[in-house]
């Protein structure tokens, strides 16, 4: 929906390609126009998702970075430094689906 017109516009998942999996309710969108017609919709640039499931953390992997799968709330599976756990709410670039920070609260 656009924000100052509150007109609704129905757009294809597929226009986003693989920031489609972050998609949420209520999220603000980017989108270019010509000439009336969308010609590109695209999500933010970072998202803030909940891990759900993530490998078990083992002490004495600090001395060099360690990374691990975890799997998003949407399905996503990415890599995540050691101390990311389950229910741990973390950043997301959406360009390439890595790990940027954990959110702030």
């Amino acid at each position: 929906m656009e924000s100052d017109t509150f007109e609704q516009v129905e757009v294809s998942k597929d226009m986003f390609g693989n920031g489609a999996a972050y998609l949420t309710d209520g999220m603000a969108l980017t989108g270019q126009v010509a000439d009336g017609k969308l010609l590109a919709v695209s999500v933010p640039n970072r998202v803030t998702c909940k891990v759900i499931e993530a490998e078990p953390s083992f002490k004495g992997q600090t001395a060099t970075p360690v990374y691990k799968r975890a799997v998003l709330e949407n399905g996503q599976k990415i890599m995540v430094p050691t101390f990311v756990d389950a229910e741990d709410l973390i950043v997301v670039n959406t360009i390439d689906n890595s790990y940027v920070s954990r959110a702030k609260a």
